[in-house]
């Protein structure tokens, strides 16, 4: 970990894009395998659920992503020693960090939660209290840069539990460290990314909501998110890894 603080790299968001890309393209097989032993089952479960065959299954799919965003941080940081090595092993190996993973996750959660809150205030509390928007509008705002700059200083956290193998508070406090004086385009370059993602799924669905009887079978709606989940979810957390390689300076 980097000791001395002039020595923190300057985050080149543009480059960092690059390779979150690069990353993505050379290893496509990779990253795809790992998300689809997730993917297609919940796709499965999900027509069954709607069906009334099963009942709710939420904690047990969100453990389960969890296990593979920790593969693919893990493979994103260990790619080289990884690439010849089977599925199961990688999966194997990267689940030895959940609980680690899992604490910093729970903590990031709460940083985020002000942001929910304010704009439940602003969008489900005025018509019961009958307020005008001017009231809750200020508290949203200071509550939006409040979580962004937590966000921001300590997302890195869920990273280092995986690449260091460090302690839920360790890894906050590495992360605090190694995004210094790189706060604000960490959050801006995420939010990038996040606002990407949401209008790539909105116009899907909004393609799929032309054709009624498309948008309501659940085939088609299981295969959507396969694909959706299957390309997403590994770019957003190779994105993040390739963020914690650069400014640690593992370029």
């Amino acid at each position: 970990m980097i000791k001395d603080q002039r020595k923190i790299s300057k985050l080149k968001l543009l480059h960092l894009y690059r390779e979150t890309l690069f990353g993505w393209k050379k290893n496509f097989n990779s990253y795809t395998k790992i998300a689809l032993v997730v993917s297609i089952p919940a796709a499965i479960l999900g027509v069954l659920q709607n069906d009334g065959y099963l009942g709710d299954y939420g904690l047990t799919l969100g453990i389960a992503w969890a296990f593979v965003f920790i593969t693919i941080i893990y493979f994103t940081i260990h790619g080289s020693k990884l690439r010849n090595v089977k599925l199961a092993t990688a999966y194997t190996t990267a689940s030895g960090r959940f609980l680690q993973f899992l604490g910093v996750s729970l903590i990031l959660a709460l940083f985020a939660l002000p942001i929910f809150l304010s704009l439940f205030g602003l969008f489900l509390s005025l018509p019961i209290f009958n307020l005008p928007p001017i009231i809750f509008l200020p508290l949203s705002v200071f509550s939006f840069l409040i979580s962004s700059y937590l966000l921001a200083r300590f997302g890195i956290g869920q990273v280092i539990s995986v690449a260091e193998e460090q302690s839920v508070i360790q890894s906050l406090k590495l992360s605090s460290e190694i995004t210094k004086k790189n706060r604000w385009k960490i959050f801006f370059g995420t939010f990038l990314v996040i606002l990407v993602f949401l209008i790539i799924l909105t116009a899907i669905q909004f393609l799929l909501g032309i054709n009624q009887s498309v948008a309501q079978n659940r085939i088609v709606s299981s295969l959507v998110y396969i694909v959706e989940a299957s390309v997403m979810a590994p770019l957003f957390f190779i994105f993040q890894a390739e963020m914690y390689r650069e400014l640690n300076g593992k370029k």
